[in-house]
């Protein structure tokens, strides 16, 4: 029996039964059927887990106070952030709409931190009025917006100081941010410039110092280095006067897409190296905070899409499905790696097939040069696994696709999260 893609890319609650596929203990046939496709399908269970091993793996270095803060771009859907927050997560945002979609999802404003290098004055605004954790500092400019806006309300601004280390986070070069030729954070002799200026002014305190330098790190060194240099600077900060509690540490907490060459660190490895940073540098008096995104939701997610057709051309077998580009960029956008599978085992030889959607554009493809079964037929029903991050945050409109639903597993239950958006909802703001 062939399951050409292994399931290594999806969550441990995805498995074959009896040939057909299952998500904990609903097929994924029967969710397909009564909503439709395409459609994204998440592992509450899957979620529930990871976030455990991450914090975790932190609370396992530390007797300080540890706060997950999720970086909600990852998938900022109302349900996942629910129920993240209901296990004490809190999160990391970019934008207001990001502040707003926290609140309204229950995440309590003392666990939100505000990154961001564009800050609009009325985000920075609403952030001071919610009283959040901290908003993070990329830019002098933005330390005195943040300034003057907390004079103008009567309030006392917590912030942090996000530094950019200037550490190769080996990563692809789309998601690295801890070099100084990206546009994050605070160069460290920047940093300190401002540490004056913030000390003397009574509507600021400095209660953090943050980095982040990459997603998907392969490998526990450069955190390490740059843990190590996080500290050291917060040292400084409290020498300088500044009542600094925290250590925003980021992100870059892999998950695994299924074609790694090599297994990525293990999280008892990333924790162990963030301790060891933290000794070099004399700082394991910190809080600790840390910004899982992926980690979170991308292996819990699968996108669940029904074949239109399959064609030759060229020598080439392509598979057309239902879903695009438009419900997964990442393929086309990073040439990322994502694992399709049958949701019924196909006992049929397995032979190479570009799978393809629909969209205009010869980058809408999902996956390309997979073994599928050589009877994979209209009709039948393919999984797209690690498409809980980044699926539905990066989905767009183009060719006049509305955005599709949204399933929750739980158990041996399922409802829907989000309905399936109407093509009439695409004009709806729009004037002749």
């Amino acid at each position: 029996m062939t399951a050409p893609d292994s399931l290594r890319g999806g969550p441990a609650q995805l498995r074959y039964r009896d040939g057909e596929l299952w998500l904990e203990d609903v097929p994924i046939a029967e969710v397909a059927d009564a909503v439709d496709t395409p459609t994204y399908v998440y592992s509450g269970g899957a979620i529930d887990d990871a976030y455990a091993r991450v914090a975790g793996a932190m609370a396992s270095i530390t007797d300080r106070e540890v706060l997950v803060a999720y970086a909600i771009k990852a998938n900022s859907s109302l349900a996942i952030l629910s129920r993240l927050a209901s296990m004490g997560c809190g999160a990391d945002i970019v934008s207001g709409g990001e502040l707003r979609r926290c609140l309204q999802a229950g995440v309590d404003p003392d666990k939100i931190v505000f990154s961001g290098v564009g800050k609009r004055t009325e985000e920075i605004r609403a952030a001071l009025q919610e009283g959040i954790r901290a908003i993070h500092v990329e830019s002098p400019d933005e330390l005195a917006l943040i300034a003057e806006e907390a004079r103008r309300l009567g309030v006392q601004a917590t912030i942090g100081l996000r530094i950019n280390p200037d550490i190769d986070a080996e990563t692809h070069p789309y998601i690295a941010t801890g070099l100084h030729s990206t546009k994050f954070g605070l160069e460290l002799d920047v940093a300190r410039a401002l540490l004056d200026r913030i000390v003397g002014e009574r509507h600021l305190r400095l209660e953090s110092v943050a980095c982040h330098i990459g997603s998907q790190l392969a490998a526990v060194a450069p955190l390490e280095e740059a843990v190590a240099i996080l500290a050291r600077f917060a040292l400084e900060c409290r020498a300088a006067g500044a009542p600094v509690t925290a250590l925003d540490i980021g992100g870059g907490w892999p998950m695994v897409y299924g074609d790694e060459a090599t297994p990525y660190p293990s999280y008892a490895e990333f924790a162990r190296s963030i301790r060891r940073g933290l000794e070099a540098a004399g700082g394991l008096d910190f809080d600790l905070i840390t910004e899982p995104g992926r980690a979170l939701v991308g292996q819990a997610g699968l996108l669940v899409t029904r074949v239109l057709r399959v064609k030759s051309q060229s020598d080439k077998r392509f598979v057309v499905v239902d879903a695009a580009l438009t419900e997964l960029i990442r393929p086309a956008l990073y040439q990322a790696y994502h694992g399709v599978v049958p949701v019924r085992a196909s006992r049929a030889p397995a032979t190479p097939a570009d799978v393809v959607g629909p969209v205009c554009e010869s980058s809408d493809f999902l996956a390309r040069g997979r073994a599928l079964g050589t009877d994979v037929a209209a009709g039948d029903l393919l999984v797209v696994l690690g498409a809980g991050a980044y699926g539905r945050e990066m989905a767009m409109a183009y060719n006049a696709r509305p955005p599709v639903a949204e399933v929750l597993v739980e158990g041996e239950g399922w409802r829907i999260i989000r309905e399936r958006a109407s093509v009439e909802s695409l004009w709806a703001l729009e004037r002749f």
